[in-house]
Parts: C-alpha cells; sequence; structure tokens
C-alpha cells in the first residue's frame, strides 16, 4: 500500500493541475469578447448589430433576444429546444455551423455566425464574462458623486481623424506590424480576410488608400462595418494602419 502513495499523489497533482488549467476567468474572458464585438454588444443600452446583444445569454433560451431578426436554423434550434448552458455555448462557439447540424440532425443547417472560438480556455473565459455581466445597470449610490474638476471636453470623431499623422518612421517600425498584424486576424480578417471572399466585406487595395483614409474607415467605420473606435485605442488603430499599409501586409 505504502509503494502505491507516489503514484496516488502523483494523480492528484496532475487532477489539480488540470482543474487549474480549466478555470474560468471573467476578467480573461472581458479580453477575448474584443473578438467579438464587431457583431456583438453586451450590457446595460447594448444595442443589436449584426448579431443579436447577448447580456443574459447564458442560460436564455436560443434565438430569444426581443427585436434581433433570427435566421430560420437557429430558430429551429429554439423550437426544438435549445437553451444556451455553458456547454452548448461552448460546442456553439467552436464552430457554429457544425453545432446547429449536428444539433437539429440536419447536414445542410447553417449558422449566421462565422467566427470560429476554438481554443477551449477562450471559450471558458468568455462565458464566464458573459454570465458575469448583470442585466440592468444600477445608480450610482450618493457616496459614489464626486467633486473633482470636470474632465478636459472629449475631441468629436472628426477631430481625432483630423489629427492623424502618419511618419514613415512610424509606419516602417516593425513593433507596430507586429502589434498591427495581432489585431488584424484577431479582428478584421473575418470580413476582410481571403478566407472571406465572396463576402461580407470587399477586397482591400492598401495601395489605393493613404494611411489617414485607412484610419478614418477603422475608426469611424463606414455602411456595414462598425466603428472600431468603441473597441480600440487611437494607438492599436494606428498600429492596423501601419500592418495595412506595410509592404508585408496580406489579409
Amino acid at each position: 500500500m505504502l509503494k502505491a502513495l507516489p503514484f496516488f499523489f502523483s494523480v492528484a497533482l496532475l487532477l489539480a493541475g488540470v482543474s487549474a488549467g480549466q478555470a474560468q476567468d471573467a476578467d480573461a474572458g472581458e479580453a477575448v469578447f474584443k473578438k467579438c464585438k464587431s457583431c456583438h454588444q453586451i450590457g446595460a443600452g447594448a444595442k443589436h448589430r449584426s448579431g443579436p446583444i447577448l447580456t443574459g445569454v447564458v442560460g436564455r433560451a436560443a434565438a430569444s433576444a426581443e427585436g434581433y431578426k433570427y435566421r430560420k436554423d437557429i430558430l429551429a434550434a429554439s423550437d426544438k429546444g435549445l437553451v444556451w448552458d455553458e456547454a452548448y455555448l461552448s460546442e456553439y462557439l467552436d464552430n457554429p455551423t457544425d453545432f446547429l447540424r449536428r444539433y437539429l440532425d440536419n447536414p445542410k443547417a447553417r449558422s449566421a455566425m462565422s467566427y470560429k472560438l476554438k481554443n477551449e480556455q477562450d471559450r471558458r473565459d468568455v462565458i464566464a464574462y458573459l454570465a458575469s455581466v448583470p442585466t440592468g445597470q444600477p445608480e450610482a449610490s450618493a457616496s459614489e458623486e464626486t467633486t473633482d474638476a470636470p474632465a478636459a471636453p472629449k475631441k468629436s470623431i472628426e477631430e481625432v481623424i483630423a489629427a492623424q499623422t502618419f511618419s514613415e518612421e512610424f509606419l516602417a517600425s516593425a513593433e507596430n506590424f507586429e502589434a498591427g498584424k495581432e489585431i488584424w486576424f484577431d479582428q478584421c480578417t473575418h470580413c476582410h480576410g481571403y478566407k472571406a471572399y465572396p463576402g461580407k466585406a470587399p477586397k482591400l487595395k492598401p495601395a489605393k488608400y493613404t494611411p489617414e483614409f485607412v484610419f478614418k474607415r477603422v475608426y469611424k467605420g463606414f455602411k456595414k462595418m462598425p466603428a472600431w473606435h468603441e473597441v480600440y485605442s487611437v494607438d492599436e488603430i494606428r498600429q492596423i494602419v501601419a500592418y495595412v499599409k506595410a509592404p508585408g501586409f496580406s489579409p
């Protein structure tokens, strides 16, 4: 029996490590949710975009966000009784269309959501974040009121755009290129990448655009393209510009 103790101790350590590695982290999930913000909003005041609001989605019946026009296959899943518990959400986020085909037993079913969140830990974390967001916005208490001097006036969208200039040094920076590339493949490639053609957005022709024009489109949005200033900082959007305008740009 004593000889077996090291074995059982090792197994216990292994299981403890697996459990820790699989823990959910809502704060990490909030960062992962940046990848979703082009299509979804969450929290008080959220509005439908190309995808429905996700406030209260964990534990909610599928296709039940009021005021959003769902497609037929997700409506069929709702009619069949689909409720978004954590397990179903994780399966759906991994591959939305494959999930619907399995759930409906219909090889022709398709999801309107093309994005796939393949990393299991990212799925755990973003689901924890979705579950953590309250469905209502509490009023500020009296103790939260402040008498500090008012902040400086916030610049308008047009003022921010007009203030942008791009030096050759900035555009040639390897650091800016790599940072912009990371954001591009986290977010932009799902509509503008080669796998999206023909699809959601037109092909890009960076040689035709000035850096200032690219910044304006990303920062302000255009037609169905969201305004990314709601998601990324000015510096991050400038880094996207550096990547798009670089000779090594590849969508």
